[in-house]
């Protein structure tokens, strides 16, 4: 697994944005970001299996959109796909993965 994944794994789960956050955040959006944007796809199953733990309940400075394109872009059957979408922490990161690859699946279909 990538050095960059394993920081990100021990920063943990993002935390949801507020409108208390103090600017002590700023830091840890920033340590987010930079180890997100040195992640080059694709993933494997097990590094996705960790970006899938990081997403936040709702939102974390929009920093989820940059977890959801590094988990979208993993090379997997749709069986593993599917369970590491059910393994999402968020429910509402859970649903958006879902209906995501419910539409990408009807995409593949009509392509064949």
């Amino acid at each position: 697994m990538r050095a960059k994944i394993l920081e990100l794994k021990n920063l943990g789960r993002m935390p949801n944005e507020s409108v208390n956050d103090t600017e002590s955040i700023v830091e840890v959006v920033k340590q987010y970001d930079e180890l997100l944007a040195d992640i080059t796809p694709p993933l494997d199953t097990d590094e996705v299996e960790v970006l899938i733990g990081l997403f936040p309940e709702s939102g974390f400075y929009d920093l989820q959109w940059d977890l959801l394109s590094l988990v979208e872009s993993a090379i997997l059957t749709d069986v593993d796909y599917k369970k590491l979408i059910d393994a999402c922490p968020s429910d509402e990161w859970r649903e958006i993965l879902n209906a995501r690859f419910s539409n990408w699946l009807k995409s593949q279909k009509q392509n064949f």
